[in-house]
């Protein structure tokens, strides 16, 4: 018996720590790429309800990919729109390898998973549904990626 109320007490302390660490996420959702093959005209799109507008956010674009991947960067169009059909579209360059070749991210065999701040402290200025749109923007017509993904996170000061 002494034994098992240390446990159920150390059950219940990572209960309460891991549920704090995702009361601030507002969204977490990944895309499933066919045969782990991401073309250019597939883009892959994403929608999430905002609340607060007066507090920070941050938005991280997520991806999975193998080491079969032949390049150490990968460029994609971002395009946001608002409820209220405010528009914006960017280019990143997302690094993927460093110039030794060594992957970055996490991993266990030829799998890698990264994540890419994409916009810090962000203010969402309406309430309502905002949509994500990603599209892969190499010179490749097909790239080795098998999900692809969008976090928003509330930030605290």
């Amino acid at each position: 018996m002494r034994k098992l109320v240390p446990a159920f007490t150390l059950f219940i302390l990572s209960t309460l720590f891991l549920g704090s660490c995702d009361r601030n996420l507002v969204y977490d959702e990944f895309v499933r790429i066919d045969n782990s093959s991401w073309h250019w005209d597939d883009p892959a799109a994403f929608t999430f309800e905002v609340e607060d507008t007066a507090g920070f956010h941050d938005i991280l674009i997520q991806l999975r990919h193998t080491t079969d991947y032949p390049l150490s960067n990968l460029y994609m169009f971002v395009h946001v729109e608002g409820p209220s059909g405010q528009e914006m579209t960017d280019t990143i360059n997302f690094i993927l390898a460093e110039n030794s070749g060594k992957w970055i991210g996490s991993g266990i065999g030829n799998l890698r998973a990264i994540g890419y701040l994409y916009r810090k402290n962000t203010v969402f200025p309406q309430q309502g549904e905002y949509d994500i749109t990603i599209e892969q923007a190499m010179r490749l017509p097909e790239v080795p990626v098998s999900e692809i993904g969008v976090r928003v996170e509330k930030v605290n000061p």
